[in-house]
């Protein structure tokens, strides 16, 4: 009867404890909605691109120009930065996804807002940020986040490519607002600028 009586006991703890899980999980669904997630990794996207950019040797060149011989025996070409340079940008667009395995969904303890958080820095640090944020779990967020990557990758190569040709600012907002539209526009850097200019 004692074992009868302990066996129901841990079904219905198991039970109880899985419907917390699932109630939990279709909470942080809805926080991290497919629009919500894609806008949210394509900032990240532009900010490991320029990561992957800063980390190329200034010093480092590549030949541009064609391969075909002039009249007069000469060939048209150019020496220039192989950062940002066209080989160089599609090794980026190829290798660029595999970052997002490093990346966890979380929530702004202050805001609330949903955010994906580099859980490791670059540099092979624990993130600084990770004390600001409650982690919102998923089981299947180290391919979907890849995957989302991937997605933005495939359909915005060309833009990548443009855009990152030369540095700019506010290459999120180019890229993920302007352009490719999957985030709503925050408004224009110089009216944060002016607001701020204001207050003090």
């Amino acid at each position: 009867m004692n074992i009868l009586l302990v066996t129901v006991s841990l079904l219905l703890l198991a039970h109880v404890s899985d419907g917390k899980k699932k109630g939990s999980k279709k909470k942080g669904s809805a926080l991290f909605s497919s629009e919500n997630l894609t806008c949210l990794v394509c900032k990240s996207l532009v900010d490991e691109i320029e990561h992957m950019i800063s980390k190329v040797d200034p010093k480092k060149k590549t030949e541009t120009g064609t391969f075909r011989l002039n009249s007069d025996g000469t060939q048209n070409k150019n020496i220039i930065p192989y950062a940002r340079s066209q080989g160089h940008l599609m090794e980026v667009v190829d290798e660029v996804c595999k970052n997002f395995e490093d990346y966890a969904q979380a929530k702004s303890k202050i805001s609330g807002k949903p955010m994906i958080i580099r859980i490791v820095t670059h540099e092979g640090n624990m993130n600084p940020l990770m004390g600001e944020v409650d982690m919102v779990p998923d089981d299947d967020l180290n391919t979907r986040l890849k995957f989302y990557c991937e997605n933005i990758v495939e359909d915005a190569e060309d833009d990548i490519m443009e855009l990152f040709a030369k540095e700019a600012q506010d290459m999120d907002i180019q890229l993920c607002s302007t352009r490719r539209n999957l985030c709503e526009d925050s408004g224009s850097p110089t009216e944060d600028y002016e607001f701020e200019k204001e207050e003090l």
